[in-house]
């Protein structure tokens, strides 16, 4: 689908987007007022993995590995319950803890509801990881400088025993230099070994001195002022583009199951026909004042009456019967505007009200229907009482009159052939409103008082499936010239390039003011028509 008609599709369809994107904008304000704020207090630490400054490869391993250790041990069980403890705690609380990137800081978050203790959480959490400190070097158990301790005590005493031997040997009578020289010997080793061991222990207690201040506090946690949630801008951004996401979802849907015809071209694929004319939206003034209009609906009703009179304008007086599918498809307005645009171009036209069930013409040209074709059907008047004049100069009308009992039968009978025949030796033109097709029996019993035939199809009302079935309808027993209108077609920036502005002011006096004065519309003169042939 191109990105055009997307966006057709959605400003079609905008109402359904703005109430979705408006209750989730809703909804997302009346849970942002009932959410309990809580409170975020965050603590940084500073792991110093070296003292030197130096590191490789595998130094990087090792802070890697020890950075994450942290993260986890921050995050366990047993951290977490003796925080509790600690600070006498009915839930367990809501830890979260992060490495800082390109740093030795690991940030240590706590939420909760109240400000002060979300602070005092994260400070002890802190004091908690720094202890577990020598349980993360040791695992428990003895400490490097503790052993050396042990060795050394023991080595000191065993190197004591050896001296006081050796002094022994020294002061004996008589003496004995071979054993005195063997003990000195073995004291020198001792005490070789004693310095070695007592290095060892100072490089230990050394290193754990370092390791006992890797951990330390960088950055104390302080009371927040402000809650960190809920956030309502950002409820309400997501409310937004969770409205959006949803309505088009609710969009796509709803135009799966729509069976709404909203282009003409759709129209055209639905019905199998080239439309003949577009006829664009005009407002109520373009609609009543017609021949004095000079608006793109004007235009194109001149368009349409022009290219029908190319194609069936002779001596004989034509019939055209125009219906619709569908009611409410403008098909009655189409009728008066096309008599009006046949006309401006010299015709004598009228215009038969043939829908008694729902009339429409007299109401459009303010005219009375206390009589009509169906009196004159009936033989109760004179066809010539019946005929009323328009504010259409050269359009005539003749009203539907009283409803019959049964329509179908009327309009089908022997009296309305004569009748047509009549208008037409009378009129260049004799344009036939219907009812709908589908709704009645009435347009088959007028169809063969026809020479051609109008389908006006209104877009963004008619559906697909009664255009399937006009269709049928049309396609039985194809006789007749069948021409389709599309009504409320899209606008076209043409339209409006060669759109004729006169400078008459008495061109944009209302029709009203055409009438003579001091006479109703029905009391107009009637226009004078073609006369029969002898």
């Amino acid at each position: 689908m191109e990105l055009r008609k997307f966006f057709n599709l959605f400003w079609r369809r905008k109402l359904i987007l703005l109430i979705t994107t408006l209750v989730t904008v809703i909804a997302a304000g009346i849970g942002t007022r009932y959410m309990t704020p809580l409170y975020k207090a965050s603590t940084v630490l500073r792991v110093a993995v070296s003292t030197s400054g130096m590191l490789n490869y595998q130094d990087y391993l090792y802070t890697d590995r020890l950075m994450n250790t942290y993260v986890e041990i921050a995050q366990s069980e047993p951290v977490a319950q003796e925080l509790s403890m600690r600070l006498l705690l009915a839930r367990r609380p809501a830890i979260a803890v992060r490495i800082i990137p390109n740093t030795e800081l690991i940030e240590v978050t706590v939420k909760d509801t109240n400000p002060t203790l979300a602070a005092k959480e994260a400070n002890t959490l802190a004091e908690i990881l720094i202890a577990q400190e020598n349980q993360l070097y040791t695992g428990g158990g003895k400490k490097t400088t503790d052993v050396l301790q042990a060795q050394l005590s023991t080595v000191q005493a065993d190197m004591e025993q050896t001296r006081q031997e050796y002094e022994r040997l020294l002061a004996q009578t008589p003496p004995a230099p071979d054993n005195a020289e063997a003990t000195r010997e073995l004291l020198s080793l001792k005490q070789t070994n004693y310095a070695s061991l007592l290095a060892q222990y100072e490089q230990a207690r050394f290193r754990e001195e370092i390791q006992a201040s890797m951990v330390t506090v960088w950055q104390t946690a302080d009371v927040p002022q402000e809650p960190s949630s809920p956030n309502p801008l950002l409820n309400y951004a997501l409310g937004i583009i969770v409205g959006l996401l949803g309505g088009m979802g609710l969009v796509v849907a709803f135009e799966n199951v729509d069976t709404t015809l909203y282009s003409t071209a759709d129209i055209e694929a639905a019905t199998g026909r080239t439309a003949l004319a577009r006829i664009p939206r005009g407002n109520k003034k373009q609609i009543s004042y017609l021949q004095r209009d000079f608006s793109p609906m004007a235009e194109a009703f001149r368009n349409l009456g022009t290219m029908l009179h190319q194609r069936h304008g002779g001596d004989a007086g034509k019939a055209v019967l125009v219906m619709s599918a569908q009611p409410s498809q403008g098909k009655s307005t189409v009728v008066c505007h096309l008599a009006a645009s046949l006309a401006e171009i010299g015709k004598s036209i009228i215009v038969v009200d043939c829908d008694t069930r729902i009339p429409r013409l007299h109401t459009l040209f303010r005219i009375p229907n206390d009589c009509g074709l169906v009196e004159v059907l009936e033989g109760k008047i004179p066809v010539e009482e019946a005929i009323r004049g328009t504010f259409y100069e050269g359009v005539n009308a003749l009203t539907s009159g009283s409803p019959p009992l049964h329509p179908a039968q009327v309009l089908g009978s022997p009296q309305m052939n004569k009748l047509i025949a009549l208008l037409k030796r009378r009129y260049d033109y004799v344009l036939l409103d219907s009812p709908a097709l589908l709704a009645v029996a009435d347009v088959a019993a007028l169809r063969p008082h026809a020479d051609f035939l109008i389908m006006v199809v209104r877009r963004g009302h008619a559906r697909r499936e009664a255009m399937r079935a006009a269709g049928n309808f049309l396609g039985e027993a194809n006789t007749q010239p069948v021409y389709l209108i599309v009504n409320y077609a899209e606008s076209s920036d043409s339209y409006g390039y060669y759109q004729y502005r006169p400078k008459s002011s008495s061109l944009s006096v209302p029709l009203e003011e055409t009438l003579t004065p001091g006479k109703r519309p029905e009391e107009q003169q009637v226009a004078e028509p073609h006369k029969e042939p002898a």
